[in-house]
């Protein structure tokens, strides 16, 4: 007996011991592809750990960069203006500026409760007040926003701490509104004058169009990032050696065909991969028994075959979603399909994903007619199967988005990505094949992992 209370204790200092590393150890990123060394970042960047330079592409050009939809702005997002909601990677959602969001009927009304322990970087605290104009503002400029803004109906002041969004109608861009930076201007005299604030982690403390932006860390947040200072500087992409070689850049979005060699040669960077959630390949459906075809495209091995660039999506809505397309739709047959009549556009990866099809349908008992077109046209096709290349909200039509609202007429928003997910796979009107990617180099000692997860 005492033996065994022996072995029970070792047991469960076992447990503790491995819980105790599982937590402490850095885990392996899912969105790392290629790890760099620290013994190849020079002296000088190793000693330098106060200041982050940021590489952008696309620079502001006017002392309102929220108004812009780029590179900058996505940095910005994370780092200055917070905004109710942030949408990570994977879809999974952040609360921010929200404490908690509900859509409610039928996708037609958000409900928002929003953390007035927020303060803006000049010590004004968040109010609903605050939150309505910031949104008012955007609805009376022009800026990259106006699409989302133009569904706003209303946005009503419950108490303090709450409002209400109406929409004009219900549509799952509905979402991005609230996603959108919240902002602050803290001198209404001088309009164009300054710069508005926001209640992130950093401030904008001097701006050069074009060249270059200094944020300095917000005192008033409690959110205490790891550097002083960081830069956001334009870099140009016929320097990538100069880039690279000197290092003054610490973290920049690279061209996988054109720059990750050269980053691997150079050993200094790790690499990290994103998908783009606005673009990607899908099989479209139209026809009865959809998911017969969609347990053949999915996996690696599927994607390996067809695609060079890019990367195999298993869900629609993400690559990373954890309760994905392939996990959660139904297994089918093929009883009684003789003949598939299949369109596609004449590019490569289109050509790839078509004579793939064919092969595995081929070897089903499935005769395959093809149809090209160039158009990528999907309304209203009159083939079994299209071979689409974009955006999968385009795919859904309004009865689908009306559907969708139907079987979720209330949802907490955490829960948004998840839901329309299941609901794409018992639906099965299309199947994930892949999305298109995003590469960003990270000098290998900086420690930038919590600015974009």
């Amino acid at each position: 007996m005492e033996r065994k209370k022996k072995l029970g204790v070792i047991i469960i200092g076992i447990c503790i011991i491995l819980s105790i590393v599982y937590f402490v150890l850095p885990s392996k990123n899912k969105y790392l592809i290629y790890e760099g060394s620290a013994s190849h970042v020079n002296d000088k960047k190793r000693s330098d750990d106060d200041t982050l330079y940021i590489g952008v592409t696309q620079a502001t050009d006017s002392i309102h960069p929220y108004k812009q939809d780029n590179e900058t702005m996505d940095i910005l997002l994370k780092l200055v203006y917070e905004p109710l909601i942030y949408i990570n990677e994977d879809t999974s959602i952040k609360y921010e500026i929200a404490k908690k969001v509900t859509l409610k009927d039928n996708g037609k009304e958000a409900q928002v409760k929003i953390n007035t322990d927020k303060v803006f970087s000049d010590k004004t605290t968040l109010n609903a007040d605050l939150l309505i104009k910031s949104y008012q503002w955007f609805m009376k400029q022009d800026t990259a926003y106006n699409q989302l803004v133009s569904n706003v109906q209303n946005i009503k002041k419950i108490d303090n701490q709450n409002v209400l969004f109406t929409f004009k109608e219900a549509n799952l861009e509905n979402i991005k509104v609230l996603a959108m930076p919240i902002l602050y201007d803290q001198n209404d005299k001088s309009y164009y004058g300054a710069t508005f604030l926001g209640t992130g982690s950093y401030q904008i403390t001097n701006l050069v169009n074009h060249q270059e932006m200094i944020l300095q860390r917000n005192e008033e947040s409690k959110d205490k990032k790891q550097y002083e200072k960081i830069v956001l500087r334009l870099i140009d992409y016929n320097n990538i050696d100069s880039i690279i070689n000197t290092q003054e850049i610490d973290m920049f979005m690279i061209n996988k065909e054109d720059h990750f060699d050269k980053i691997k040669e150079s050993r200094a960077y790790d690499v990290y991969q994103f998908d783009n959630k606005k673009s990607g390949y899908y099989l479209v459906y139209n026809m009865k028994d959809k998911n017969a075809v969609a347990d053949l495209v999915e996996g690696d091995s599927f994607f390996e075959k067809t695609q060079e660039r890019g990367m195999y999506s298993s869900g629609i809505v993400s690559a990373y979603i954890d309760d994905n397309y392939y996990s959660l739709v139904d297994s089918g047959n093929f009883k009684d399909i003789k003949v598939l009549k299949i369109r596609h556009d004449i590019d490569a990866v289109s050509i790839g994903i078509y004579q793939s099809l064919l092969e595995v349908l081929k070897g089903k008992g499935i005769e395959c007619k093809e149809v090209k077109d160039s158009s990528y046209e999907y309304e209203n096709f009159k083939e079994d199967i299209l071979i689409y290349h974009g955006d999968y909200n385009q795919v859904l039509s309004n009865k689908d988005i009306e559907e969708f609202y139907k079987e979720n007429s209330q949802i907490e928003i955490e829960e948004f990505y998840n839901q329309l997910e299941k609901y794409l796979s018992k639906k099965n009107i299309m199947s994930p094949l892949s999305k298109e990617t995003k590469c960003v180099a990270i000098l290998t000692t900086k420690d930038t992992l919590n600015f974009f997860e």
